[in-house]
């Protein structure tokens, strides 16, 4: 009967030896979870805050016509540090650490593609409106004709931004060109600048 017990004594304590380091991992784990996740909103919210005292909003929308990009920012910022607290998280876990850190990676890699793509017309088309700018060769009120392979606009310049150009056509209709397409069309103008 003492042999019984001292088996199944040692049989527990071999248990909880292996238990007790997987339970401590799951702890340690979990915690930084939270912790991962505590950090990111308050990265999150702290950024939004220095973004609205720069008033990053207001020049976005009225520069590149962005709407919420400081939101957009912070957000991304936010989803960053939640994967990494995640990721160190199971590496704690010592779970196929390798695989999840090859599509973490990827996955990061894809947002970055998607946000770099999006704003490569918006840089695109500022860096025109500054060619544009430096060059001074049109300006609000004239009347010009852009022409490219597919169609021709003639109209009166209503407004010249750094991302487009506004031009009414008088037809009651306004047509925004981007910096780009006008860089690349064929611009005549048609009347020098007339006062109304």
């Amino acid at each position: 009967m003492s042999n019984e017990s001292l088996i199944s004594n040692s049989d527990i304590t071999e248990a909880v030896s292996t238990i007790n380091p997987i339970v401590f991992q799951v702890i340690n784990a979990v915690i930084i979870l939270l912790i991962g996740f505590v950090i990111g909103k308050i990265l999150q919210k702290l950024s939004l805050k220095i973004f609205e005292m720069i008033e990053l909003d207001r020049i976005t929308r009225k520069r590149f016509k962005i709407r919420r990009l400081s939101k957009i920012l912070s957000s991304i910022l936010e989803s960053i540090i939640y994967i990494i607290a995640i990721i160190i998280a199971l590496n704690k876990l010592n779970i196929a650490t390798t695989i999840v850190n090859t599509i973490i990676i990827l996955l990061l890699i894809v947002m970055i593609m998607f946000i770099v793509f999006g704003v490569n017309d918006i840089f695109a088309n500022f860096f025109a409106g500054i060619f544009f700018r430096m060059r001074k060769n049109i300006s609000v009120g004239e009347e010009i004709r852009i022409k490219d392979k597919k169609r021709t606009i003639q109209g009166k310049i209503e407004k010249i931004n750094m991302l487009d150009i506004r031009i009414n056509t008088g037809r009651e209709e306004l047509i925004i060109i981007p910096n780009t397409l006008l860089s690349k069309s064929i611009v005549t103008k048609t009347r020098k600048n007339r006062k109304n």
